[in-house]
């Protein structure tokens, strides 16, 4: 008898333990889903994500107009009060005038090779909005075109992912994408967190000036 209570309290102990790990998988796909927006303007579309309560990382190739939007994945707009190109990476800040939304954190070491990547944008089309594919980290540091020390991994992006946050396993944002896919598929490019981080720092200095 006492056998079969030992074994049964395992079994939901073990039947509670996947409930819990599959809740927490499911919250965090949400959190990188809900961090990310979708900007467009007149002639075309990309992604970003927020990296801090009004502030919202993308690449600057993305920020070719003035007349940006931004859309959140409930399909709220935000009015854009300011937007800043760095001038040595591919990435760029829009300012919006709201808080409490969810934010992701940047970190500046992306991890190693092989680790599981997550992607979010929206490819080829904006109804494709907030798509998140799954990879690995497939190189550190590519120095390829106009570009230096890309982040590279096989989760899939397309046109409209530029901008777009690339998540560790954790839910931080180790890059963003710039340029995916390549010729032949399998291959998407990311300005790593390092890069971001230093384009935020320059960002904010020059907004203090």
């Amino acid at each position: 008898m006492k056998t079969r209570i030992v074994t049964l309290l395992i079994l939901v102990m073990v039947f509670l333990s996947l409930v819990g790990f599959s809740n927490r998988k499911t919250n965090l796909y949400e959190n990188m889903v809900n961090a990310s927006v979708l900007i467009y303007d007149d002639y075309g579309f990309g992604s970003g994500v927020f990296i801090e309560d009004n502030v919202i990382a993308t690449a600057a190739h993305v920020l070719t107009q003035s007349n940006l939007v931004v859309e959140l994945t409930d399909g709220t707009i935000l009015e854009v009060d300011d937007f800043y190109i760095d001038e040595k990476e591919d990435v760029g800040f829009i300012f919006v005038g709201v808080d409490e939304l969810h934010i992701a954190k940047v970190l500046a070491v992306p991890g190693d090779i092989g680790d599981t990547v997550y992607l979010v944008g929206s490819p080829y089309d904006r109804r494709l909005k907030f798509t998140i594919t799954k990879g690995i980290l497939s190189h550190l540091d590519r120095d390829i075109w106009d570009y230096e020390d890309l982040l590279q991994t096989d989760a899939e992006g397309g046109p409209g992912s530029s901008g777009g946050p690339l998540y560790d396993s954790e839910g931080n944002i180790i890059g963003i994408c710039v340029t995916g896919p390549v010729p032949g598929g399998g291959v998407s490019l990311c300005e790593s967190g390092k890069s971001i981080l230093e384009a935020y720092e320059r960002c904010m200095d020059a907004r203090r000036e």
